[in-house]
């Protein structure tokens, strides 16, 4: 570096600047001066700098000799490079705050300002002011032009070299900023626009002055000019774009040179400084749009980038898995694992346990050769090397074997496989392949298999869609007879300083009921349901069965304050439901502001434009708007600004364990924070003992749900027993009967 700064120190732009009647030979433009600089900024070893100004001062030397200067010349000369020295140190590390350690930081919009202030103000004038010292025994006249031209080449110096030299160096190894697909055009654009001006340019100076001028002036055309270093500093690597950057405001600097003497009198001085302001100003301005632009690449690199990443366990997603399957030419394996006792693992012990548990899981399948993804609710997408051979049946057996370590407690899941292909020649995509390999996992479970299932023409695809649509057919057609819908009710109590007031606050949910008269869960018919599509069939079922109940208990609607009803996300993503849903809504024997409709959080909604649509017609409605198990899915944050949301209820799974899993608290106080920013109020469900009801009421929950107050019962003896209870406070002879518990 040295070497290089000896090299620039012979590179000079000669000019002669009239000032006070004194004229001098000088150069414009001391290079050596900004790489100084720019090592300073970008060198972690703080000998490296001095050593370069001691290969200066001793070329200076010698040359000095060859002059013969006086030895009190030569010993001012020495101590103003030793000065320098340090002053290019303390403007690099003080001023400009380039760290001494790693010290090789990318520049950054807030570095820029320093920069002007204290690179092409303080350490030029700095610098010229002991450049005066060195002047002191020329006299007055020559002291002050002699400064002037110090500073205006320090002043070039930096500007030509430091910042391209800084950013070359930090930006190396990056790619270019914009894509150059299809850009190359507006480049030959931007030079054919630049060609035809100076031609133009040529023929009207001749027509107004009758006589040829000399050739191009840079200068004049440096708007041109620099518009093509915008495009090179987005388009090219910032490893050759600034070096042509640097090379170029050498040549418009060199054309300064004689722009300064196109007078003999302080006019040109005049000029000067104004061209000189003008190109710092279009390179601060040029730095600034070209960090702007890194900064904003890798803003969406890393969004991106956490777009495919699990938010809570911070492994990848679906998303990333569909990155990776793009890049794969050929047919691969592709298995979903499917871990039975997850979710019981949160109950028992909390979400962060299951969250180090799924890590864990993780890192097992790594050692596999398997790219995984985590899918949520304990399971993960497995994608094999194409061509590659896997030992599926050994990796089921690293994954339940010898268990994972839980607050000191071996704890085993069981572990589920089911194995697809797709690409090439499968006829399978990605999408189709993950579904079939994730019904072959649910079957393992439900047939106990601890081996893997692989998929095959004549069972998991034909078994599987037959399972699903019998699953949904039997679903479909208890839900179509008379008694076949069962509306159950789940009272919502206030935590905090609210009160029922008389009104009647809870959630509606549903059961089937089968030809045996036995009643089933939502857990054993809506998966089947939500397979085969049907789920907006069963929320409108739900509605018009809530209003008709409703209608033969007029006492009862008077007293409804908030009544939520469930919707799916294919029912959000449904033209008809949407259109059939406004229907019953006009024959609605309630006020519409006394209806919630909550929108289950971990269901992705497929058709985002339809499901704000009939969200805000809701709204406008007068309807309220609730997000259901808030905290457990990927877009939780996300989805609150882009839907319209009054009710946030929190996810049962870290509200069980609230009290015991310092997560599970910050968590909840985390979602309450969103609500309370949000304008939402909170609901807490899973409130079992009141010493959860207690942390709640603390963190500043407003209602909780749970069996701590009631069990769910069927729809009318739960709004009975909710309007009974018109303070708003619990009564210890307040409990339904045991017939109301069924389930």
């Amino acid at each position: 570096m040295g070497s290089v700064c000896l090299l620039l120190q012979q590179v000079a732009v000669p000019y002669r600047l009239e000032l006070w009647s004194h004229a001098a030979p000088a150069s414009l433009v001391h290079l050596h001066v900004g790489l100084l600089l720019a090592i300073a900024m970008l060198d972690r070893d703080r000998w490296v700098m001095p050593g370069c100004y001691a290969l200066i001062m001793l070329g200076w030397l010698a040359r000095a000799l060859h002059l013969g200067y006086t030895p009190a010349e030569l010993g001012v000369g020495s101590l103003v490079s030793v000065v320098g020295c340090a002053w290019t140190y303390w403007c690099a590390r003080v001023g400009l705050k380039r760290p001494a350690a790693p010290g090789r930081e990318p520049l950054s919009q807030g570095d820029l300002l320093r920069f002007a202030l204290f690179g092409l103000l303080v350490f030029p004038l700095g610098q010229a002011l002991l450049g005066l010292l060195y002047g002191l025994p020329f006299g007055t006249a020559s002291q002050v032009s002699g400064l002037i031209e110090t500073l205006f080449a320090k002043y070039f110096g930096v500007l030509v070299v430091t910042l391209p030299a800084v950013v070359a160096w930090t930006e190396r190894r990056r790619p270019a900023l914009a894509g150059r697909n299809g850009q190359w055009g507006l480049l030959f654009l931007l030079v054919l626009g630049g060609v035809l001006s100076v031609g133009l340019s040529r023929v009207v100076r001749i027509d107004l002055s009758g006589t040829p001028t000399g050739g191009a002036v840079l200068t004049d055309y440096r708007i041109a000019v620099l518009a093509v270093l915008t495009w090179c500093m987005l388009h090219m690597r910032l490893a050759f774009a600034m070096p042509l950057l640097a090379a170029t405001l050498l040549l418009m600097v060199g054309n300064l040179g004689g722009a300064a003497m196109l007078t003999r009198t302080p006019v040109g001085f005049l000029n000067l400084v104004h061209l000189a302001l003008e190109m710092g100003i279009v390179l601060m301005a040029m730095m600034y749009y070209l960090l702007a632009s890194r900064d904003r690449e890798d803003m969406a690199r890393r969004l991106d980038e956490q777009a495919r990443r699990d938010s809570l366990t911070g492994l990848p997603n679906l998303r990333a898995l569909r990155r990776q399957a793009g890049q794969r030419p050929e047919a691969c394996g592709l298995a979903c694992l499917l871990l039975d006792q997850a979710d019981t693992l949160t109950v028992g012990y909390g979400l962060g346990a299951q969250t180090r548990v799924m890590t864990e899981v993780a890192a097992r399948l790594e050692a596999h050769d398997v790219q995984s993804c985590y899918l949520g609710s304990g399971q993960f997408a497995l994608l094999a090397e194409c061509g590659g051979r896997i030992d599926w049946g050994a990796l089921l057996r690293d994954i339940e074997q010898p268990g994972f370590l839980v607050e000191g407690q071996n704890v085993r899941l069981l572990p589920y496989l089911g194995v697809a292909r797709f690409g090439g020649d499968t006829g399978l995509d990605l999408d189709a392949a993950l579904m079939l390999a994730s019904s072959l996992a649910f079957e393992a479970r439900a047939s106990n298999e601890v081996e893997p299932l692989f998929a095959n023409a004549e069972r998991a695809t034909l078994q599987q869609a037959q399972a699903r649509l019998h699953g949904a057919s039997a679903a479909l057609a208890h839900l179509r007879r008379p008694d076949g819908l069962v509306l159950f009710f789940q009272p919502v109590l206030p935590l905090g300083e609210l009160r029922l007031g008389g009104r009647i606050v809870g959630e509606v949910l549903c059961r089937l009921r089968d030809e045996q008269g036995e009643l089933l869960r939502p857990d054993r018919f809506l998966p089947a349901v939500e397979a085969a599509r049907r789920g907006p069939e069963l929320d409108l079922a739900v509605v018009a069965e809530l209003f008709a109940q409703l209608r033969r208990s007029p006492e009862l609607v008077a007293a409804c304050g908030r009544i939520s009803v469930n919707l799916t996300g294919q029912s959000l993503a449904s033209e008809s439901f949407r259109v059939r849903l406004l229907e019953l809504l006009e024959q609605a024997p309630l006020r519409l502001s006394r209806l919630c409709f909550e929108i289950t959080e971990t269901v992705a909604i497929f058709t985002a434009e339809q499901a704000s649509l009939l969200l805000d017609e809701l709204r406008v409605r007068g309807c309220r708007i609730a997000i259901d198990d808030f905290g457990v899915g990927m877009q939780s944050f996300a989805r609150l600004k882009e839907l319209p949301v009054d009710i946030i209820k929190i996810d049962g799974s870290f509200v069980r364990n609230l009290t015991r899993d310092p997560r599970d608290y910050a968590m909840v106080q985390a979602s309450v924070a969103v609500a309370r920013a949000c304008g939402a109020e909170v609901v807490a469900e899973y409130v079992e003992d009141e010493d959860t009801a207690a942390c709640l009421r603390k963190l500043g929950v407003h209602w909780g749900q749970g069996y701590l107050y009631a069990r769910p019962m069927p729809l009318r003896e739960g709004l009975c027993w909710t309007c009974a209870q018109a303070d708003g406070a619990i009564r210890e002879d307040a409990e339904p009967q045991p017939q109301m518990n069924l389930l």
